[in-house]
């Protein structure tokens, strides 16, 4: 018996997380990069794309890591020249992280081609089903997103464990 439709989309989002991490960790260990500097040059060049600045306090936000691997990260990706420090603001203790030229260039010829694939598959949908979409993934973003920060993640690991100890 096929599961149902809703079951199968919410098996095919946690598949593309899979394969999205695995070209990740390609392109990564092609670069010779930590995963997590992948993640950090990731974060830098989305806010980039937004307008707006990465600074090392939001990497440490959004990759929940300590501000000792925060600058260890930068200084790595600052030695492969991905990454340039400034201070341009009128506070001159903020720090701003922006991708190089290089880092986009490196990044375009390998992930250009499945951009292009990606654009190429929402052709198959009209506006109102890509509406549809961008609001399903939009809300799965924020669902994941927020997981942990309302406690969800730790009282569903503690229910599972306590439900499992009995048996």
């Amino acid at each position: 018996m096929e599961a149902p439709i809703e079951q199968q989309v919410l098996e095919l989002l946690r598949e593309q997380g899979i394969e999205g991490e695995r070209i990740s960790q390609a392109f990564a260990a092609r670069h010779g990069m930590h995963p997590t500097d992948m993640r950090a040059l990731i974060l830098i060049m989305d806010a980039d794309r937004r307008g707006a600045p990465a600074t090392p306090r939001a990497l440490r936000q959004d990759l929940v890591l300590t501000s000792g691997a925060i600058t260890a990260i930068v200084d790595r990706l600052e030695a492969k020249r991905h990454v340039q420090r400034s201070r341009e603001s009128a506070d001159r203790r903020q720090v701003q992280l922006r991708p190089t030229d290089s880092a986009r260039s490196v990044a375009a010829e390998y992930f250009g081609a499945l951009a292009d694939r990606g654009r190429e598959v929402l052709t198959e949908f009209d506006p109102a089903e890509i509406v549809v979409i961008h609001r399903f993934l939009h809300r799965m973003h924020a669902v994941m997103r927020d997981f942990d920060a309302d406690g969800a993640g730790a009282a569903a690991l503690a229910d599972r464990g306590a439900g499992s100890a009995g048996r």
